[in-house]
């Protein structure tokens, strides 16, 4: 078995088109078929749909409603508020706008919402006429009648859904604008709703607004008269706690308590640092003795012991000069001691006065001290009446305070809301009202079937590749390599000739000179057999099929046929359950064959018959045996295909198929090879492959595939791109002959 190398695994793979391309002309028909049925269809369900028109209503939201007392927020916008705005699209939608507008229109009563009423639209024709046809029920809707509609809940929420349904609110992005669309199968009633709509939404504010008001006005008004009540207790209980302390302006007692306290805080400072320094001095006088009195700082610094003390020193001086002159008995002697001594008497008197007085000043410090401190603890025991009085003063202070603030904002709402209640302030208007439409907006009857042909192109080349990756079979002789891994031996084109239309292919087909692609094909197929044996000495070929009716006898019948042109060559029908060469040669049924000489020990030479116009020796099966299997396998057919062998220059086998019987095996075992046939564009690759898998386990060699019923045009651009040219010239096999 000889095998194709497969491509190198870095070798990029190619994309086919070509191969795509041949599938969809393969397929165009059922394709073209395909598009034009939908096609067809589409266009008649979308001529049967009623058109519907579109109207159009835009406007204005808003963020907050208008007030009266400011002329600035009449005209300013917001656009921070995305959840105001999402919400008032929501309104748009709701129900109750719907509602509305289905009962001032009297929508209820249209045929169009309500299929109580009117005629039928076109589109309940055309499914009334469809559910008469008995095979379309089943996938059309069922029809709604009048009887299933008389619950008025039900009705009204039927109205109401169809209602919605021709309801479109589209926010226009970035800006405060919402379209209102509205359709329906009369323009005029579409633009009387979109603009219905759009006043509905705009009452509905005003409504909600003027309840809001009311309801607030009243809720104010009784708010200020418990309001009005709850100050006037605060104030009077204020009042009588000012009366009952005998207060008039707590603002100022703080300021004077304060101010007292700080004074006498100040004063009992500097009255302990006074009784400090009085202790002080006086503690040094206790300490020294009289004679060291002069040694205390506050004493020899007095003024008037600095006086007694000069006068002392002058004394002093005056002794001593006179006791330089005069003796102690001396008058003068006498008169200046006197002196002397009448001045440190003065001295000690000065100074005992001056300790006297420091302990007086210390006495005075004392009681100046205990005074100051018994006035500062009596002041703050007065301060902290005064705070907590205080105290109760702010707690009756605040609650009037606030008393009266809630009064004074409840006051200035209940004026706003009496100015403004007479003003009519709208949170939305109309930047353009509906008008009514000229044109339908849908169905677009170009566009959808346009639409519908593609879709059904694409569905029809999709369903062509799924059916061509379904199929899965040999299609033309590149298959063979890349798909099989198997020497592609030749093809032989699709016969159309109308006289073999209803009978089997003949021992004339390879002779007819209008089928000259067919004989040039099975010339291209000898030529590559022969060059596969060139170093082989078998001269012995079997062909064989996966399934029944894939050209094995036409291949083995007309190779044989071209061989017989160059060397001896025997044909032997070894299909011996159903026989097909004698017929194809018109040899009658009891026309003595291969079983004869098997089972009846018949010779061979006149089991033989031969044509005189190809030179060709066949063998026919002859009678059908009862054991065609172990004829196949006995020693005695091998003992004639080496008696035959002998004979004739090539000997060709035509065999059973290897899927449907073991006989082709046998025979495959005995040739030492076999070709085999595959029907293009219907054998599968799963088919061919599991029979390569049965040759390859019986060790029997695959000498090639011929790939039959190739398709007839893509045959002769095979011919053509290789050969430049094709004919049916004798000189071909004249010339083998010759060599």
């Amino acid at each position: 078995m000889k095998l194709i190398e497969p491509n190198p695994a870095n070798e990029p793979a190619r994309l086919d088109l070509k191969r795509y391309v041949g599938i969809l002309l393969r397929y165009w028909l059922p394709i073209a078929t395909f598009v034009a049925v939908v096609t067809l269809v589409a266009t008649v369900l979308i001529l049967a749909i009623t058109p519907v028109y579109r109207a159009t209503a835009t406007l204005l939201i808003e963020s907050e409603a208008n007030k009266a007392v400011s002329i600035e927020e009449v005209y300013t916008l917001d656009t921070s508020q995305k959840e105001y705005y999402q919400t008032q699209f929501e309104i748009l939608r709701s129900n109750h706008i719907a509602e509305k507008v289905i009962e001032d229109l009297g929508i209820a009563n249209i045929r169009e919402f309500n299929n109580q009423v009117g005629e039928l639209s076109g589109r309940e024709k055309l499914l009334g006429f469809l559910h008469n046809i008995g095979p379309l029920q089943q996938f059309l809707p069922e029809p709604v009648s009048p009887s299933e509609l008389t619950d008025d809940a039900s009705a009204r929420q039927a109205v109401l859904n169809k209602f919605k349904s021709h309801l479109t609110i589209e926010p226009i992005r970035n800006t405060q604008l919402v379209n209102i669309h509205f359709g329906s199968i009369d323009p005029e009633l579409a633009a009387k709703v979109a603009n219905a709509l759009g006043q509905a939404y705009i009452e509905s504010n005003l409504e909600a607004r003027l309840v809001a008001t009311q309801t607030a006005s009243f809720w104010i008004t009784e708010r200020l008269t418990e309001l009005k009540d709850n100050l006037d207790a605060a104030e009077l209980a204020l009042t009588n706690f000012l009366k009952e302390e005998g207060l008039i302006e707590l603002d100022d007692i703080d300021q004077l308590a304060g101010s007292e306290l700080t004074n006498l805080s100040i004063r009992v400072n500097e009255a302990r640092e006074r009784r400090v320094a009085a202790q002080s001095l006086f503690d040094q006088l206790k300490n020294n003795a009289s004679g060291s009195l002069m040694t205390v700082p506050e004493i020899s610094n007095h003024p008037q012991v600095r006086d007694v003390k000069n006068a002392e020193t002058d004394a002093e001086r005056r002794v001593s000069e006179l006791a330089k002159r005069y003796g102690p008995k001396h008058d003068k002697m006498i008169q200046a001691q006197a002196q002397l001594d009448a001045v440190r008497e003065r001295m000690y008197s000065v100074i005992n006065n001056l300790a006297q007085g420091i302990e007086k000043e210390l006495n005075s410090a004392r009681q100046q001290e205990r005074a100051l401190v018994a006035q500062l603890e009596s002041k703050k025991s007065d301060y902290q009446n005064i705070s907590a009085k205080r105290a109760q003063y702010d707690s009756l202070k605040r609650d009037v305070d606030s008393n009266r603030q809630l009064y004074d904002l409840f006051l200035n709402r209940q004026k706003e809301t009496t100015v403004a209640g007479d003003f009519d302030a709208v949170n939305a208007r109309f930047t353009d009202r509906a008008a009514v439409p000229q044109h339908p907006s849908s169905p677009q009857t170009g566009k959808l079937i346009v639409i519908s042909a593609a879709f059904a192109l694409l569905l029809g080349i999709v369903g062509a590749f799924l059916a061509d990756a379904y199929r899965n079979t040999i299609e033309k002789p590149d298959d063979v390599e890349e798909k099989l891994g198997l020497q592609h031996l030749g093809f032989l084109p699709r016969v159309k000739a109308k006289r073999f239309k209803n009978v089997p292919l003949d021992h004339t087909l390879y002779l007819d000179p209008d089928e000259a692609l067919f004989s040039e094909s099975v010339r291209t197929i000898r030529t590559s057999i022969l060059l596969t044996l060139t170093n082989s000495k078998r001269n012995v070929l079997a062909v064989t099929s996966s399934l029944p009716s894939e050209g094995k006898t036409t291949v083995a019948m007309s190779l044989a046929q071209s061989l017989a042109k160059m060397e001896r060559t025997l044909l032997i029908d070894c299909d011996l359950r159903m026989p097909a060469v004698g017929q194809r040669y018109g040899l009658p049924r009891n026309q003595a064959g291969l079983s004869n000489v098997l089972v009846m020990g018949a010779p061979v030479t006149d089991c033989i018959y031969h044509d005189d116009e190809t030179q060709l020796d066949i063998l026919p099966a002859g009678l059908l045996p009862q054991n065609p299997q172990e004829l196949l396998g006995s020693t005695k057919f091998s003992a004639l295909i080496n008696q035959l062998k002998q004979s004739y220059d090539r000997i060709i086998l035509d065999t059973p198929p290897v899927q449907v019987v073991s006989d082709g095996l046998i025979l495959g075992r005995l040739a030492g090879g076999m070709i085999l046939v595959v029907k293009a564009e219907a054998t599968t690759e799963k088919q061919v492959n599991r029979s390569i898998s049965q040759l390859v386990r019986h060790d029997i060699a695959i000498d090639g595939v011929v790939l039959n019923q190739l398709s007839a045009k893509y045959a002769e651009e095979k011919y053509k791109l290789h050969y430049g040219y094709y004919n049916n010239n004798k000189q071909d096999d004249e010339t083998l002959e010759a060599s």
